[in-house]
């Protein structure tokens, strides 16, 4: 058994980014799931994730089902890229819990709890680059967040293994939709420039292995 490297942890992104959430297709199958998505798009071109019953994103081809619906029947796979080159990043799900009294038929009561809403949210910290990072790092999370742009993020655990067959928790990664909360870049004389982001999760975490 061998401990994983922070270093291979990474957070991935669908570069078509825009203002309004992306469709969610459910189905028993690619087919069915992509027929709701179309259906929940308003019969129109636009991006989807499509997942299963158990919220897991079903696989086309090699890669999880996050697509550009064309009509009811058709497809095209989108490849998620690099967000963030992080040398850190971490992933918090949290279950919100309700209290419940209610009478027991003996004129007493008794204590009961519900789960309630569920919440999720990203973070990542990275160093800033030089040279060219078109389409990933510190400026284009800044981007992002100044135009209150929704992702589609996939937290990898990773990066090496991160479509291998194998499910173990190397190979497992979380995808979901969501809005960057807060980005900040800092860095002082003679130091190293540093930036971290927040980003507060819309929707439900999707669970996705190859």
């Amino acid at each position: 058994m061998a401990l994983l490297n922070a270093n291979f942890m990474g957070l991935y992104a669908l570069n078509a980014s825009g203002t309004s959430p992306y469709a969610i297709g459910v189905g028993a199958n690619l087919s069915a799931a992509e027929t709701d998505a179309w259906t929940n798009l308003g019969s129109q071109t636009g991006y989807a994730i499509l997942v299963d019953s158990d919220d897991d994103v079903i696989q086309t081809g090699s890669q999880p089902a996050i697509v550009q619906m064309v009509n009811s029947t058709t497809s095209s796979a989108q490849t998620l890229n690099l967000l963030a080159a992080a040398t850190s990043t971490s992933l918090d799900l949290n279950n919100a819990q309700t209290e419940v009294v209610a009478r027991d038929g003996a004129c007493g009561s008794e204590t009961f709890l519900v789960s309630g809403a569920q919440d999720w949210s990203l973070q990542a910290d990275g160093l800033i680059q030089t040279g060219s990072v078109a389409g990933y790092g510190a400026m284009t999370l800044m981007d992002t967040a100044r135009k209150g742009q929704y992702v589609l993020v996939r937290f990898v655990v990773n990066n090496e293994a991160m479509d291998s067959a194998t499910d173990n928790d190397e190979n497992v990664s979380y995808i979901g939709q969501a809005l960057v909360e807060n980005v900040n870049i800092s860095g002082g004389f003679d130091d190293i420039s540093t930036y971290s982001v927040t980003l507060n999760g819309y929707g439900k975490l999707y669970k996705y292995s190859a």
